[in-house]
């Protein structure tokens, strides 16, 4: 039976090691900057990290000719296919300014995923990013704690603001389930080395104690689909660590070591039920899951009607942000900018065909994963006798975070968080190269390799032109909308219109210097002054309108800015278009009514004259 060799590669002499090392910490970095800053949720914010992943493709074109393990080619086919055909739906969206948040994501995320299993392939190295994350993990959890206790949202940064989500966890995020989605994966990839690493007892428990810190995140986080993901990740470790212990052949050591897990399993399990039946909140929460009542199912329902609209393609990369508002009911008032389902996401706006080659991906890498999952678990062990491996670590940790993603992705929407999206791509990376080769076959060649190398490269100057090309307008409209946040109205028009410089095609910078204007004139004690400012906003406003045809919040500003100069045919005319793509938002409807009270006092107050 052929012996499997964990990290059989050709380190090459200091120089190559040297970059590898660079090319690691790089990619540590991009985690890091894209998590501290909410998670890279508005793309001014996933640009550091898209910038830093840049630097490390260009930088790998050092290592072109290090011979690797060779990565398995049906998983690049598949990813090649599906994440090409993300990116050019996404190109031909008929929302552009939003689709280029689902481009640099797949741009990053496939920089991460090749450099990962074409370079980083020795299980030590991704071991060692891994543990740098679970050391940042601890940095989310101690915030997440004040967050928790304080019920006050506060937020490390001081530039950064979350939502109102009470006592719930979100660590350096804005949402607690982006959080958790973050939390479930490094979780269990700890668990897995803690157990089945070839590092020290001091190490090992290091490690431990950063994995269950993690998981006391994800309970604070209050996020029911973390809940059940931690649920299935841990099934599913469970289910291929029992398997490798079968292997062994020793039935003494198989139930010492079973039992001993069962117990931790059952003290973790404990601990938690405890945590969450002593706080109300938590409480509430855990037992409201998938309640008739759960807005997702709205949300779900509005996706299925929006996909109905072009089965094949979609209708186009973030274009659920105006379908879910077409197609919503009147229980779901929250503006449904995301589908709270991957997967129903996915099949919205890019089709039954995006669908496909998605579950492609999906299942290639899970093949592919399972496959390595028997050589190096069962298969090898029957050989050596020898437990413990680095490579069969990493295998479980990203076959039981697949699991955890499959199952998170059903409730809420992780996958289209940068920081997330980055970690995934690691994650796949690790399952489409185990890092191992056969001790008897001679080195691949290397011809297939480089194409896959120079296509990181490739993408990699695509990623840093995006970065180029969109930044500065990023910057400048993410400083006019805090200012606007802050009502510093003349900053925010001045900003705005630095951003619209650089970017005019952008029609939510539009619509901030037409918000800024409005809501400078309505601060204005003099009435003509006032009034001065609400023409002004006229004109961005009918550009974000003419850029963004299907987005009602400019169509609605528009209407809500003729009324103030007391144009109300006009806004009469804006208010119908309004409702045509929002016909059941009840503050639309208020909004239409006011609009129409204005509209007869008015004519009643000429016919007095």
């Amino acid at each position: 039976m052929s012996i499997l060799r964990a990290g059989a590669t050709q380190r090459g002499g200091p120089l190559q090691f040297a970059v590898e090392i660079f090319v690691a910490a790089l990619v540590v970095a991009a985690f890091l900057s894209a998590q501290a800053l909410i998670g890279g949720a508005r793309l001014v914010f996933a640009m550091p990290a898209f910038a830093l992943l840049t630097i490390a493709g260009v930088i790998s074109a050092l290592l072109l000719g290090s011979t690797k393990p060779a990565p398995d080619r049906v998983c690049f086919w598949t990813a090649t296919f599906f994440f090409g055909y993300v990116i050019l739906r996404a190109i031909f969206s008929p929302a552009p300014y939003l689709a280029r948040t689902d481009i640099t994501a797949v741009l990053g995320g496939l920089v991460v995923y090749f450099l990962t299993s074409c370079y980083l392939t020795s299980a030590k190295m991704r071991m060692s990013i891994l543990a740098c994350l679970l050391a940042a993990a601890l940095a989310h959890v101690l915030v997440g704690m004040i967050q928790f206790r304080h019920g006050n949202n506060f937020m490390p940064l001081s530039f950064l603001q979350r939502f109102d989500y009470g006592r719930r966890a979100s660590g350096f995020y804005v949402c607690p389930n982006h959080l958790a989605g973050l939390l479930e994966v490094l979780g269990i990839f700890g668990l897995s080395i803690a157990c089945w690493s070839r590092w020290p007892v001091w190490a090992k428990l290091l490690i431990a104690y950063t994995a269950a810190a993690a998981y006391c995140g994800v309970i604070l986080t209050g996020s029911r689909g973390g809940y059940l993901s931690v649920i299935a990740s841990v099934s599913m470790f469970a289910f291929l660590s029992i398997r490798a212990l079968r292997a062994a052949g020793d039935s003494s050591a198989f139930m010492k070591i079973g039992a001993a897990g069962a117990i931790a399993l059952l003290l973790g399990a404990g601990a938690a039920v405890f945590l969450i039946r002593e706080n109300e909140a938590l409480k509430e929460r855990t037992t409201a899951t998938l309640a008739a009542r759960d807005f997702r199912f709205a949300a779900w329902h509005a996706a299925v009607q929006q996909w109905k609209l072009s089965p094949l393609l979609g209708t186009g990369s973030r274009t659920y942000l105006f379908y879910g508002r077409k197609f919503r009911d009147a229980t779901m008032q929250r503006d449904p900018v995301y589908a709270h389902n991957d997967y129903l996401q996915l099949l919205a706006e890019y089709g039954l065909l995006g669908l496909i080659l998605g579950g492609a991906f999906l299942g290639t890498h899970t093949r592919r994963g399972w496959i390595d999952a028997k050589r190096l678990g069962p298969k090898r062990i029957a050989v050596s006798q020898s437990l413990m491996s680095n490579a069969m670590a990493m295998n479980m940790g990203a076959l039981s975070a697949i699991a955890a993603y499959a199952v998170h992705s059903i409730f809420d929407f992780n996958l289209h968080i940068p920081a997330n999206v980055l970690l995934m791509a690691f994650v796949f990376g690790i399952v489409a190269n185990a890092g191992v080769t056969l001790e008897q076959r001679s080195p691949e060649l290397l011809r297939p390799v480089i194409f896959w190398r120079i296509s990181a490269i490739v993408i990699a100057l695509s990623l840093g032109a995006m970065v180029w090309r969109f930044g500065e307008g990023e910057y400048f409209g993410e400083k006019a909308r805090v200012m606007l946040r802050d009502r510093r109205t003349l900053s925010a028009i001045d900003y705005a219109n630095r951003a619209i410089a650089a970017e005019p095609g952008n029609p939510e910078l539009f619509y901030i210097l037409g918000r800024a204007r409005a809501v400078a004139g309505d601060s204005q004690l003099n009435a003509l002054m006032a009034s001065s400012f609400y023409a002004a906003a006229v004109e961005p406003f009918e550009r974000a309108v003419a850029l963004a045809p299907l987005d009602e919040t400019y169509a609605t500003e528009l209407a809500l800015t003729f009324d103030r100069l007391e144009r109300f045919a006009e806004a009469e005319w804006m208010f119908e278009r309004a409702l045509e793509l929002d016909a059941r938002s009840t503050s639309l409807r208020e909004y239409y009514q006011g609009h129409l009270k204005r509209w007869a006092g008015a004519e009643g107050a000429e016919k007095t004259e």
